[in-house]
């Protein structure tokens, strides 16, 4: 198969890479080892052009510099998802048997490419924000999002050949709003079970490096987080958690990640006197976090939504025992049995989960070896690819007896 990714941010980007973008990549490198033949287009950062990473073919394109001037390392904003379609029209792309849209505005496009060529047009959705508009934003903001995903997404749904989604909480929710039931389907994120393995020598080696590196204490307990700095990742609970756990427990909190909330958290940590405690690293390149994950006593998640995190799928094939909120589809991936659930924005309940896991070591190693088995099962890179092969094979051959 011929296969179009389309996304409006690249998905090889040093500087910091996003979970849609990790996915891409992952999906797209395991369906090319599945013996495809795969491109990613995507919006330019700087200079348009294409390279080929890992048998994937990676090409950027602009529009009078459109896609340079509304690029955001750590946000996909509104005018860059009006303008995408623009940069990818004027750049006429090629024929494929796929198109295969993420989110909104490329879901469009997939849509018009596959019927200009007779192809297949597939949509994912990675997650909504519908139930928490009015936590993010002013209320005629949180309106005209709210009013524009309840349009968007059960239209491009029954648009498409198939709409996917990462969480299954978004997919029942565009089911009720009356998507056709053979259009939707959920498949969740995956993790890489060989780069994240906690039995690399390699990765142990390089996480004590990388304690030296950013300057911790290596023998205090480490409580970790990678997460957009963004009001719905819900890192401002995470911090005051911490204020209540060092009153019992001594331990230190890593923030990576980067976003506009930073100031705002760090000004937090501040009030809270806890910069001795709270470690904001910004942003890391997502092939470097596994000696960060390896330094790990206990990765935590504190968002207000998330579809199928894959920082939380990553700490759990690295063996590290993981708290997260019961917001989207979490729950769907972090079972009882291989971690520990609280209700988002509740501190008092996140400090209790982290108290908890830090003063019982035999649970948090036993919940770290069953999280890595449930990713090996069910979550790697590999068996998400195969699903998304299985849908597209599906969606052709039906494509085929229809003509």
């Amino acid at each position: 198969m011929k296969i179009l990714q389309i996304y409006e941010l690249p998905p090889h980007d040093n500087a910091g890479t996003g979970g849609i973008e990790v996915a891409i990549m992952e999906t797209s490198r395991e369906l090319v080892a599945l013996g495809h033949e795969v491109t990613i287009l995507t919006g330019a950062k700087s200079i348009p052009q294409e390279q080929i990473v890992d048998g994937v073919r990676i090409v950027s394109v602009d529009f009078y510099r459109l896609m340079k001037k509304t690029w955001d390392g750590t946000n996909l904003s509104l005018v860059r998802q009006a303008l995408f379609p623009l940069a990818v029209l004027f750049n006429h792309p090629g024929t494929y048997d796929i198109y295969h849209g993420h989110i909104y505005s490329s879901g469009l496009i997939a849509n018009y490419l596959a019927r200009r060529s007779g192809s297949v047009a597939v949509n994912t959705i990675h997650g909504s924000y519908y139930p928490i508009w009015s936590k993010l934003a002013n209320p005629f903001a949180a309106k005209f999002y709210r009013t524009g995903e309840r349009i968007l997404a059960p239209a491009l749904a029954n648009m498409s050949d198939i709409q996917l989604h990462t969480g299954d909480y978004f997919a029942q929710q565009v089911l009720a709003w009356g998507a056709s039931q053979q259009k939707v389907k959920t498949i969740h994120n995956g993790a890489d079970i060989i780069r994240f393995n906690p039995s690399h020598t390699q990765i142990v080696n390089s996480s004590q490096a990388t304690a030296q590196h950013i300057g911790i204490d290596y023998s205090i307990p480490v409580i970790l987080t990678a997460r957009r700095l963004v009001k719905k990742n819900g890192i401002e609970y995470l911090i005051k958690a911490m204020q209540l756990v060092l009153r019992k427990k001594q331990c230190q909190l890593i923030i990576i990640g980067e976003g506009e909330e930073r100031a705002a958290l760090k000004q937090l940590t501040h009030e809270l006197d806890l910069q001795d405690h709270v470690h904001f690293l910004g942003l890391i390149p997502h092939e470097k976090l596994p000696p960060y994950l390896a330094l790990a006593d206990i990765a935590v998640i504190p968002s207000l939504m998330e579809a199928s995190s894959i920082f939380m799928l990553e700490a759990m094939a690295m063996e590290k025992p993981v708290i997260a909120t019961k917001a989207g589809g979490l729950p769907e991936v972090l079972t009882p049995s291989v971690g520990i659930l609280v209700e988002s924005m509740d501190e008092i309940g996140l400090a209790d989960a982290i108290l908890e896991l830090l003063q019982n070591e035999d649970k948090r190693l036993q919940l770290g070896r069953r999280a890595r088995k449930h990713i090996q099962a069910n979550y790697s890179w590999k068996a998400v690819a195969k699903q998304m092969e299985a849908e597209y094979m599906k969606l052709l051959e039906r494509k085929k007896e229809n003509t």
